[in-house]
């Protein structure tokens, strides 16, 4: 009777590592088309309402979708100890510990060419990092199809594996 809970357990165990890890894949790929999001709606601030980066924090944090991640929460309050933005934007990536290294390459080149040129630089740099983003989210999106499905079948198949090893 223990052994077939050891078993039962081993393959829940597996079967939930491979999922876990086919669920990381998608979140990443959410996660670009999340700053890809935010990437957009900085331009469109910038564009129709020529608001500050100060003003331009404000809205992204009022926003309830882009407050969810932790580096725009973090961004007031690392704008106040700064008083720079790339600085405070750069410190508050830092500390976002959901972000992987891809994420927070792209999001330290935007928060280094934000408020360092006119209107249309802006918005020329901010249409090059929201086709990035689109291009990191696809190949996601495909690593997803092709090693997400893999990760949880591999997981059932070793637990069910060890399983009759066991048995």
């Amino acid at each position: 009777m223990i052994k077939l809970i050891g078993v039962a357990f081993i393959f829940i165990a597996s079967a939930y590592v491979g999922i876990n890890l086919s669920e990381n894949i998608r979140r990443k790929k959410e996660r670009f088309i999340l700053i890809r999001k935010i990437l957009a709606e900085i331009s469109e601030l910038i564009r129709w309402n020529s608001l500050t980066m100060s003003e331009i924090i404000t809205k992204l944090t009022e926003n309830k979708e882009f407050s969810e991640q932790e580096f725009i929460r973090l961004l007031p309050d690392k704008l106040l100890e700064t008083h720079s933005f790339p600085e405070a934007w750069e410190r508050a990536i830092a500390c976002d510990k959901s972000l992987s290294d891809d994420e927070k390459k792209l999001l330290f080149e935007v928060g280094a060419t934000l408020g360092t040129t006119d209107i249309d630089g802006q918005l020329s740099s901010l249409g090059f990092f929201v086709s990035q983003a689109d291009k990191m989210a696809e190949e996601e999106n495909e690593r997803y199809k092709i090693k997400g499905k893999m990760y949880r079948s591999l997981g059932v198949a070793f637990g069910a594996m060890i399983g009759i090893l066991i048995i």
